[in-house]
């Protein structure tokens, strides 16, 4: 059971508090602002986007590569057609690039008909099997050994640091306060007010609702309001430039 909370001179009462200002928290945070409403976007390091958002690969996906049915096959076809609308909206640098599925053997070949036949059921628009000439125009530097490729016209590119502070922005603007270096410490659930204490060092932030965006820590955030069936276990990866 949690224990009582006594509130301080830093006690301060919002709608919404989200925990965690990347590009998850960031959009959510500029969504909610279209409302009349109190929120605060809270992150625990210098600034937003300093978690797994500023170095991620920056690719805007068409959704291909995700198995038909699936919720990130979904997202990613529904993302790809949003981003182009938030690219107005915000002034973003996000350039359509396509991209390319290559088959070297011929069973290759046979899942790249299947990715393609996939990826129409899913609204994915352009796709199209390209061969050697057309990878000779458009793409000289590839090997000269694959043998037909999977053209995704609506990929594209983006910086997913300066998409971050788009959204941080374009939300402050529209009200959302925003405190950086402010770990959450500790959420407190009150049954008779129906509200949550969310605690970062001596400061209480008391809301209606607390949206958990925080990234690699989302376990350790859920499991302070006793949700604990689940475990992040994050991955490296490695990018050539």
């Amino acid at each position: 059971m949690a224990r009582p909370v006594k509130k301080t001179s830093n006690f301060k009462r919002y709608d919404v508090v989200i925990v965690g200002a990347g590009i998850t928290g960031a959009a959510i945070a500029r969504e909610l602002s279209r409302y009349d409403l109190r929120i605060l976007l809270l992150d625990k390091e210098a600034e937003p986007a300093f978690g797994v958002s500023k170095s991620n690969s920056g690719i805007i996906h068409t959704g291909i590569q995700s198995p038909f049915g699936s919720l990130k096959g979904r997202l990613c076809v529904q993302g790809n057609q949003l981003i182009r609308r938030l690219a107005v909206e915000l002034d973003l640098d996000f350039t359509e690039v396509g991209e390319l599925l290559v088959a070297f053997n011929e069973e290759e070949e046979t899942g790249l008909e299947e990715l393609r036949r996939i990826g129409r059921r899913m609204g994915v628009p352009g796709l199209r099997i390209v061969d050697p000439a057309w990878l000779r125009d458009h793409e000289p530097n590839l090997s000269y050994k694959i043998r037909k490729a999977l053209y995704a016209p609506g990929a594209g590119v983006i910086s997913p640091y300066q998409f971050v502070y788009a959204l941080t922005e374009n939300a402050a603007a529209n009200g959302v306060e925003i405190r950086t270096a402010t770990p959450v410490e500790r959420i407190a659930y009150e049954p008779t007010s129906g509200l949550f204490d969310v605690m970062s060092g001596n400061s209480i932030f008391t809301g209606r609702f607390v949206v958990n965006a925080a990234g690699l820590f989302a376990d350790e955030v859920a499991a302070m309001v006793g949700v604990d069936d689940f475990c992040i276990t994050p991955r490296k990866g490695e990018e050539f430039i």
